[in-house]
């Protein structure tokens, strides 16, 4: 039950605020940038707005499906895709979605703290050796 997943610390209230404040400020990191979006959001969403682990991944898998169909619709109307490409891409994608939230749901804590802790340092080495 959601319900019971989520942390009682702090009102539900607050709960949806923080959750509205961190994707407000991961969206506009996404707009302008956009790798890590969902490990950022993710962060933020176990720490600010106290939801659990498995929780927040669930609701950033949902944000960022959101946030991809409209980026993809925006690209289809310039004419700015590569459809083969892009087709191949996502079908390697589902793949790796499957593999990657079977081991979560079975081993969360042992997956995924580490794998975000590896994520998060290639994206600072990333982003730092390309400015």
């Amino acid at each position: 039950n959601l319900e019971e997943d989520i942390q009682t610390d702090i009102s539900r209230r607050k709960q949806w605020l923080l959750c509205a404040a961190c994707s407000l400020a991961v969206g506009c990191y996404d707009g302008f940038y956009g790798p890590g979006t969902g490990t950022f959001l993710l962060l933020c969403l176990t720490r600010f707005a106290g939801l659990d682990v498995l929780t927040a991944s669930g609701v950033t898998k949902f944000i960022n499906l959101v946030t991809n169909l409209t980026a993809l619709v925006t690209f289809l109307f310039y004419g700015k895709v590569y459809l083969l490409l892009g087709f191949v891409a996502g079908l390697c994608s589902i793949l790796g979605n499957l593999i990657g939230s079977g081991m979560l749901t079975k081993n969360a804590d042992k997956v995924l703290k580490p794998a975000i802790l590896g994520v998060i340092c290639i994206f600072f080495v990333r982003t730092i050796t390309t400015f």
